[in-house]
């Protein structure tokens, strides 16, 4: 049996788990959207936003 092994996390956990990562700077991410941040890293559930945490190391070590 295949297990689903995504992990989200909220704009806060990532920060406090990636130090190189500021709310700024995903505020930044989120209003200007390089790459299609938003389609490859965020869900949203209701008014919450998400991000994909293996979606969003990927990203990050994909942009130039």
């Amino acid at each position: 049996m295949n297990e689903l092994s995504q992990q989200y996390l909220t704009k806060r956990q990532a920060v406090e788990k990636y130090a190189f990562l500021t709310e700024n700077m995903l505020k930044n991410l989120l209003f200007k959207n390089p790459g299609g941040f938003r389609d490859k890293v965020v869900r949203k559930l209701g008014r919450r936003i998400v991000l994909d945490e293996k979606a969003l190391l990927t990203f990050i070590s994909e942009s130039k």
